[in-house]
């Protein structure tokens, strides 16, 4: 932890983040195989344990509290999740199974394809016109 986030923790506060941050990624260490999957897990135990030097068990108890008026007890909570580190936020982003799986396409150029389906066309005719395909479009 120290050469990554600068921080000395205890193995409680280190198996908390842990459980944290398995939790956040969706899967346990266990059943990581990447290498590169196991280093984005690691900095972002890092960073987790950095979150909770002060006080490990804060993040238990943070509510996620962005506007609140006594007057009719209204209490507007955030989208925000404050017992996940920002930078482990970041570092998760990073896993394999958390980043994007579209499928990049060309745009669509009209004049290719209608010259596609010319080819096809002639393509299908010759095969089903033998005459044509014999003698060509003089015969005709």
């Amino acid at each position: 932890m120290m050469s990554i986030a600068g921080v000395s923790v205890d193995n409680a506060t280190l198996l908390r983040a842990q459980g944290i941050i398995e939790t956040a990624a969706g899967r346990p260490e266990e059943m990581i195989t990447g290498t590169t999957d196991l280093l984005w897990l690691k900095k972002a135990t890092a960073y987790q344990c950095a979150y909770m030097e002060d006080d490990p068990m804060s993040v238990f108890e943070q509510p996620n509290l962005e506007s609140a008026t006594q007057g009719d007890n209204k209490m507007v909570f955030g989208d925000h999740d404050v017992w996940l580190s920002p930078l482990a936020e970041r570092a998760l982003g990073n896993l394999s199974w958390k980043k994007s799986r579209s499928i990049k396409t060309k745009p669509f150029d009209y004049r290719a394809e209608v010259k596609r389906q010319g080819v096809e066309t002639a393509r299908m005719r010759d095969r089903w016109w033998p005459f044509h395909a014999t003698y060509g479009d003089e015969a005709l």
